[in-house]
């Protein structure tokens, strides 16, 4: 009995052993090596990625007021604390390579191999080591080029070039897939990773087609979910109302977390058609989320679609206060804060009402996050309206003092006015003087007391005072305690009589450093700055003249808004006839004429100009419109500017770019590096749009300057 047991443990060994080797193509060592590769290393691989992606997913917080992702991928902290993990698999996997592997005769006979190399290759996109991955998804491609696993490889291959912003390799990758055919089973991911590469050049029109056939083949829940929420994302986007309305509906039956699902319902309420069958509902259903207490965080954004609604049913105002109340409501969304204000900004600014403008604008970049997409030209917008602003209020500033010098009645009256506002203020400090002593002496007694919200008076009661505070900072948020508390910007104050009067008083008051009568109680304290000597009116009208000249500028430079441009020059002219921007005035007219089509306003400030200025650099500028290019002045300005848009070019800031450019052609004529913008602008095109869009705007470059060097290179 025992001689029979040897030797069958001799057999099963030797069995054992010639199953364990790989140099043979036998079915119980390919038995043996598919079934160890597979429930030993590859599993236990797998299922670490598995978790790890699973917990990206989970921890991802999406920005639902920009096209969400189709693809959550680990930022640089997620992906430095998959390290160990990633590393588990690289290690699991290249040991089952190494041992079971069983590559005879060109031919690789473990059908699990490829599946590690292509956890081997995810492990290091995860990682951030894309050109490592790279090179394995290469390799898979080309050592398994008759198998399936090739076209996931080439997929990831298009998903690392797309994350890389090489956005011509992961089309060439995408390209080779579709000409080839997608297997099936990968046919949902393909089309959902080229809509993710189309979103990302802006192609939308693509990207719907994609992602429509995505959704046809799409079996994992959360999958469908997403990618039906960016479906109807891009319709929106696109104003297609009723195809966005119908898809969020669509999302929100799906059932997904809390928060895709209450976005899903305010961007249905957005996508708000005036034509349609359920507007009443939907207005019910913004009306009931408002009322509903787990909504105070989301206060900001049910107000801002109700503002959107409004603004769709042509009522203007009322759209303005929802927006007014959005933002006042805003108490952790900073973001959907300066959605509200940059709308009520834009709003204003198309009126043209440039003063409220100015100030949604800048409170907009109080809380506008620096990676906005669009930062830099709200930036660029707001800095344009605060200095047009400023000098605006200078103007009116200037002109109310005069007011008050030239009309002794008007001016004592204001004065009067000012006086026994002081001495009110006085009497109001004396008054709070005695309170705060009787307070402090009511406090003092109250020390030994257990009752300290027992007090009547507002102040006295601390409740009614944290309730206070708590509504203050859910309005306002955190402000320091100071003057003129309310707003952004404290340089720019209201510049009417006794408001301007007032402020100018203010700050004299703080200047220790010049003679001032700092007694409010005194008429000649008021007095001391009105122009009412020559001198004064003099530095006064100098104060408008350069206010004015600016201003026009920055309407026909900044604005393009020729109409105010042209009144703020003829205003100057009108009220300072001799005064130093005379002739620059008439020929910033000229120019707007040029721009607007203008021939009688062309031909008299063209007469203005060569009759009264004949030598002048503006004629010889008018005569030969060559001369422009070569004026050194000119010229330098022109370097300047390029070489700021150029910077942009290089930081990506495409839109910026090309709206720096399209300006170029109004603010500078016929300048001589008209070729490098336009060149300039057709590269920033062929990052943001299609091929063919970026093909015409090189042809262009070829017709419009067939003599220049950017032609070569177009």
């Amino acid at each position: 009995m025992n001689k029979k047991l040897n030797i069958l443990l001799i057999v099963l060994i030797t069995v054992g052993l010639l199953g364990c080797s790989r140099k043979k193509n036998g079915f119980t060592r390919r038995a043996y090596h598919n079934t160890t590769a597979r429930y030993n290393g590859f599993f236990n691989a797998r299922e670490i990625k598995k978790a790890n992606v699973q917990r990206i997913y989970d921890e991802h917080k999406d920005d639902f007021s920009e096209i969400i992702p189709l693809f959550v991928y680990p930022n640089e902290e997620q992906s430095k604390a998959m390290y160990p993990d990633m590393d588990k698999i690289i290690k699991k996997t290249s040991t089952v390579i190494d041992r079971h592997s069983m590559f005879i005769k060109d031919e690789e006979h473990n059908r699990w191999i490829d599946d590690c190399y292509m956890l081997m290759g995810e492990a290091r996109f995860y990682k951030q080591e894309y050109f490592v991955g790279e090179e394995v998804f290469e390799y898979i491609a080309k050592a398994y080029n008759k198998d399936d696993v090739k076209y996931e490889a080439l997929m990831w291959l298009a998903r690392t070039y797309i994350v890389l912003e090489k956005m011509n390799k992961a089309e060439s990758y995408l390209a080779i897939i579709e000409q080839e055919g997608v297997p099936k089973k990968y046919s949902s991911e393909f089309n959902a990773l080229y809509a993710d590469f189309y979103i990302r050049k802006h192609n939308y029109d693509d990207a719907i087609a994609k992602l429509s056939k995505s959704l046809e083949s799409t079996k994992n829940k959360e999958a469908k979910r997403r990618y039906t929420y960016v479906l109807a994302q891009i319709w929106l986007k696109k104003k297609e109302y009723s195809k966005a309305s119908e898809l969020f509906t669509n999302v929100i039956k799906l059932k997904p977390k809390y928060d895709m699902m209450f976005n899903a319902k305010i961007s249905r309420a957005l996508s708000f058609d005036t034509n349609g069958e359920n507007q009443k509902d939907i207005k019910k259903m913004l009306s009931r989320m408002v009322k509903d207490g787990k909504n105070v965080e989301f206060l900001d954004q049910i107000y801002y679609a109700l503002a959107d609604i409004a603004f769709k049913e042509k009522d203007e105002p009322l759209g303005i206060e929802y927006l007014q109340k959005s933002a006042a409501l805003s108490v952790s969304n900073d973001k959907q804060k300066a959605l509200s204000y940059l709308r009520l900004g834009e709003l204003f600014y198309e009126k043209p009402q440039y003063i409220q403008s100015q100030a949604y604008y800048d409170s907009c970049l109080t809380v506008l996050p620096q990676n906005y997409s669009t930062y830099e030209t709200i930036y660029e917008r707001s800095k344009a309206l605060t200095h047009l602003v400023d000098n605006i209020l200078i103007v009116q500033e200037e002109d109310s003092l005069q007011s008050l010098a030239k009309d002794e009645k008007h001016r004592n009256k204001v004065i009067d006015k000012l006086v026994q506002k002081a001495i009110e203020e006085e009497d109001l400090k004396k008054a709070d003087l005695a309170n705060s002593e009787n307070f402090n002496f009511l406090d003092n007694d109250n020390a030994n007391s257990n009752l300290p919200n027992s007090g009547k008076w507002y102040f006295y009661n601390q409740t009614t005072l944290g309730f206070g505070f708590t509504d203050f900072k859910k309005v306002w948020g955190n402000r320091k305690l100071e003057d003129n508390w309310r707003r952004s910007n404290k340089e720019t104050v209201a510049s009417f009589d006794e408001e301007n009067l007032s402020n100018e008083t203010d700050s004299a008051s703080a200047d220790s450093s010049k003679n001032k009568i700092n007694e409010k109680t005194s008429p000649e304290y008021y007095l001391q700055f009105i122009p009412l000597t020559e001198e004064k009116m003099i530095a006064s009208n100098n104060k408008i003249i350069e206010s004015l000249y600016i201003i026009g500028n920055i309407y026909r430079e900044d604005f393009e808004d020729y109409k105010n441009s042209t009144l703020a020059f003829e205003n100057l002219i009108e009220r300072y006839d001799t005064c130093k921007y005379k002739l620059p005035s008439w020929y910033n007219l000229y120019r707007i004429s040029l721009v607007t089509n203008n021939d009688p306003m062309k031909e008299k400030y063209k007469g203005l100009i060569l009759n009264n200025y004949p030598e002048s650099e503006y004629a010889r500028i008018i005569q030969d419109p060559s001369y422009n290019k070569v004026t050194r002045e000119n010229r330098k300005r022109v370097d300047n500017y390029y070489s700021i848009v150029y910077d942009l070019y290089s930081d990506h800031q495409y839109e910026s770019v090309l709206v720096r450019c399209e300006k170029a052609k109004s603010i500078f004529a016929d300048n001589h590096l008209q070729d490098r913008f336009d060149f300039l602008a057709a590269m920033a095109i062929g990052h943001i749009n299609t091929l063919d869009t970026f093909k015409l705007s090189l042809e262009d470059i070829i017709v419009k300057h067939p003599q220049s060097e950017v032609s070569v290179e177009a």
